[in-house]
């Protein structure tokens, strides 16, 4: 839950309240929960609001509702994010930056998995009465046009540069049977110690290698999202491709529970039922 304080003797504050269960959609699983028909969008949103729990985004799904442009579609999304109010924080969508936070993190320090420079923007663009929800961060990006045009062009660009890393591993490892070998006895630990993206990144990357699934032009970034949500949350819900990959996987203790698209009843049967039957740490 994203709180925003101020006053006569201090800068104005972002305070981030990161209460369980932590629960993480991809985008289309969020669209659909908007745009369809039946109430199982309001089912959610209820559900996690009786939990007192917190719904993580990130860039990608900002990214990828501004490349609707604005519409009905748009707008329902938008509404829909904005009826959490508060109850949501931004995460980083590079595991990379967030194992780097990792490594350097010390008790009092911000939890690694957050998007610290978008906290800034928000703060900075605050008006100071406003209460908090996710239709600021739909003002600031149609603020800060810049600024959302120079991520959108890092995105595109982190887009294409993974799907030829990936094209040329997949290749090497269908027809190099050492660097198969290597690849598939490969043993990766938590780097930090105790912390879970790294393992979770390079044991996804392993499984996007090897999979005979054609590997897409998103799927390098879907990866991406999929890694530090993973690492943070309770919960993560993918599409079928991306859920049957991370089921394949070890995926260290405790790390997020994973459902597809087609199980959104399930996961709020779940969260409903979390603080009598917490996800074990």
């Amino acid at each position: 839950m994203l709180k925003i304080s101020t006053s006569d003797m201090e800068e104005i504050q972002i305070d981030v309240d990161l209460t369980p269960p932590a629960v993480y959609l991809d985008y289309c699983v969020i669209a659909d929960l908007a745009t369809e028909p039946n109430d199982l969008g309001q089912q959610f949103r209820e559900a996690l609001d009786g939990a007192n729990g917190t719904l993580y985004l990130s860039w990608a799904h900002i990214i990828e509702l501004f490349s609707l442009g604005q519409g009905p579609t748009f707008e329902r999304i938008a509404q829909y994010l904005d009826a959490f109010g508060p109850r949501f924080v931004l995460i980083d969508s590079d595991p990379n930056t967030v194992v780097e936070r990792e490594k350097e993190w010390m008790l009092g320090r911000q939890n690694p998995a957050f998007d610290e420079d978008f906290l800034r923007l928000l703060a900075a663009n605050w008006d100071g009465q406003t209460a908090i929800s996710f239709e600021i961060f739909v003002n600031v990006v149609r603020k800060e046009t810049e600024f959302f045009a120079k991520i959108k062009k890092l995105h595109s660009e982190n887009k294409t540069k993974l799907k030829e890393l990936f094209d040329h591993k997949r290749i090497r490892y269908r027809n190099d049977r050492n660097a198969k070998k290597l690849l598939d006895g490969a043993l990766y630990p938590r780097i930090p110690p105790g912390a879970s993206t790294h393992k979770i990144q390079m044991e996804l990357m392993r499984e996007c290698v090897r999979t005979n699934e054609v590997f897409n032009a998103s799927d390098g970034m879907d990866l991406f999202h999929a890694v530090v949500a993973l690492s943070y949350c309770d919960y993560v819900v993918l599409d079928k491709k991306w859920a049957r990959r991370c089921r394949k996987i070890a995926l260290p203790e405790g790390a997020a529970t994973v459902f597809d698209g087609t199980e959104v009843e399930t996961l709020i049967k779940v969260v409903k039922s979390f603080h009598s039957n917490p996800k074990t740490s």
